[in-house]
């Protein structure tokens, strides 16, 4: 359960530049990005986000390989929403595998939305209710908002996320703040990129760099105390 937590909270997404972008991002990208993975410095696996369009729905995939000692991580989370951020599915894949005893753990869960009703599969159990208040699932939600805003410095954005793997059904506060633009390291390229700060209720804080399209080239995550680093890869 606890690598299952692990994926989920870092889960939420090039050329060398010592100067402000030239540009903000006009809409919300699409296509497949790579990312190496450190928790607390060291190397600890690998990420692949993609964004795409498909039956006018946003489709948001997230692949995580995450080794920790004998425990190697498999998950995929996929968030499907419609172009204007209403949710439609949420699906979670987990593979967890025990290299030391060679047990091997599948988990799955899916959640489907018709408004503001639930449906939750989780294994065998099915469940089902109604979730009061506005909410979105964490998708491009707040990129769009913060298009609409023209990335302006100091902006903020408050939203209400639903997360059944951290609450069943209700869902969880989050803020998303314009730092404005911050020098930091990617790989071994100096970046000028848009510094983005999203806090999730008091359970992480997530600093994310973009570059001119809108793409996270670098997301410091910090959570119980560990750091967690994704830095984007060709």
């Amino acid at each position: 359960m606890k690598y299952k937590l692990l994926y989920l909270l870092i889960a939420a997404s090039i050329i060398t530049c010592t100067s402000a972008p030239k540009s903000l991002p006009g809409g919300i990208p699409e296509g497949t990005w790579n990312y190496d993975l450190t928790v607390n410095s060291v190397k600890a696996g690998k990420a692949i986000f993609s964004n795409s369009v498909s039956d006018n729905n946003y489709v948001v995939k997230t692949e995580m390989y995450l080794n920790i000692g004998t425990i190697e991580n498999k998950s995929v989370y996929i968030i499907t929403e419609t172009k204007d951020f209403k949710p439609v599915k949420l699906e979670e894949y987990h593979t967890i595998t025990d290299n030391s005893s060679g047990k091997v753990q599948e988990i799955k869960k899916i959640a489907t939305f018709e408004g503001a009703n639930v449906t939750l599969q989780a294994g065998n159990s099915k469940s089902k209710f109604k979730i009061e208040g506005d909410f979105i699932i964490d998708g491009n939600y707040f990129m769009g908002k913060l298009i609409e805003n023209q990335f302006k410095q100091g902006t903020i954005v408050k939203a209400h996320i639903y997360e059944p793997s951290v609450e069943l059904d209700t869902p969880i506060l989050s803020v998303a703040e314009i730092k404005g633009y911050s020098s930091v390291n990617v790989g071994n390229k100096s970046m000028k990129l848009l510094h983005l700060k999203l806090k999730i209720e008091n359970l992480k804080s997530i600093d994310m760099y973009l570059n001119e399209q809108g793409v996270t080239e670098m997301m410091v995550l910090n959570m119980l105390n560990n750091k967690f680093v994704m830095e984007r890869v060709e």
